[in-house]
Formats: C-alpha cells, structure tokens, sequence
C-alpha cells in the first residue's frame, strides 16, 4: 500500500505505480475537486476575472455546483491558492503571453488517467488509521515558508512524534527542509524557491527518514 497523507497536487502520487493508493488531504475543497476530476466533470473553458470575483462571492451560496466552485478557486487563483491569491490574470514572461488557467486546467487533465485509481480521502493525518508494511509518502508544509490557508499553525513537534511512531511498522518519507536529528537526509536538491521572474532565491530541498527506517529500504513488495 502507498499512502500521501497531504497529496496537494497528485504531483507524486500520479507516477506511483501501486496496487492500493491512498491520496489524503485535510482540504475538502481540494480532495472534491479531485473526486470531479475522477467522475469525468467537464472544467470551464476559460474563466474571467469576472467569472472569478462572482464564483468567489458566491462559494458558499448554491449558484455554482460545488465542484465548479472548486475547479475556479484551485485553478484560476494566483498559485492555486484558492482565491486566497487572488486571480491568476494573463501576463507575459519572457515576451510570451501565458494563460495560467489555461495551463493549470491542462496539467490537471493531464493527470487524470494516471488519479483514476487513486482512493481520495479527507482527514486530519492524525486521523490516520494505523497501517502495516506500507509506503507513506508526508509532503509536509515546510517549516518557515508562507502557508495556505488549511496548514496555517501547523504543529510541527506533533507531525514528527506521528511520523515516528508510523515508521515502526512503515518506511515513512518526509519532504522538508529541515528534520529533527534522529531523521536522516536521504536525498537533496536545490531548488527554485519563489515563481516570480525577478526572484531567484534558492532553497534546499531534502527527503528524510527515520534512523530506524534506513534498514527497511528495499524490503516492501
């Protein structure tokens, strides 16, 4: 079994090739939107900032299906930050004119023949049923960086107790930038930290896992 208790994206879950793939995320819009994407529901063509303002004002109301709603919020807002972001309105980069909506929506349907078997659930992590010889993929949000809406306050001392108490049974892997000691780095790589053009900070990114976890690599099936 391959678990992502945050599966965001689908960026990583979408190339696991598994018997049993669970997809989590505490964001009930987001795992919706995912479930529409399952059941074939036809995204809107284009969306208008006006389009954008009235779905937005309207999220909570009943003029919109709630996957509609959801399609909007994720793939037409300023880095899919659902209509936290603000509108992801056309611009030029690099003397090209890029429509992101156009762009997110095509990624997303890009995906869907490789999400169709993908089990969508919408949890707390720490609701997570106690699993066995399984693959548990945390894509966390990182420690110090800007945060959506759903991990604002995120506990970052609980995350670690769950994420050694999984690894017992499990061979846990951890995206962050930083670990506490008993986790070791398995894998890094420097990275583009910010999508803006004239940002070019970098940071590294890093894959961990538990000390004890280290002689289970290469024992799952």
């Amino acid at each position: 079994m391959y678990i992502e208790p945050y599966v965001g994206g689908c960026n990583v879950i979408d190339s696991i090739k598994c018997n049993t793939k669970v997809g989590n995320d505490i964001s009930s819009p987001l795992i919706e939107l995912w479930k529409a994407i399952q059941r074939g529901e036809e995204l809107p063509e284009n969306v208008s900032r006006e389009l954008y303002n009235d779905v937005r004002s309207n999220q909570f109301t009943e003029k919109y299906p709630l996957w509609f709603i959801r399609a909007v919020g994720f793939l037409a807002s300023y880095n899919g930050r659902y209509f936290d972001g603000g509108y992801a309105k056309e611009g030029y980069e690099k003397g090209k004119l890029r429509n992101y909506y156009n762009e997110a929506k095509n990624n997303i349907l890009a995906q869907k023949e490789y999400i169709m078997d993908v089990i969508f659930t919408n949890k707390d992590y720490r609701d997570m049923k106690e699993v066995k010889n399984t693959l548990i993929y945390a894509d966390i949000p990182y420690e110090n960086t800007k945060q959506y809406n759903t991990s604002k306050n995120f506990d970052y001392n609980c995350f670690w107790n769950w994420a050694r108490k999984f690894s017992k049974d499990n061979i846990v892997i951890i995206s962050e930038l930083q670990a506490p000691s008993d986790f070791v780095c398995i894998w890094k790589q420097e990275t583009l930290r910010s999508i803006k053009s004239k940002d070019k900070s970098y940071a590294v990114e890093k894959l961990f896992i538990h000390k004890d976890n280290i002689s289970k690599i290469g024992g799952l099936k």
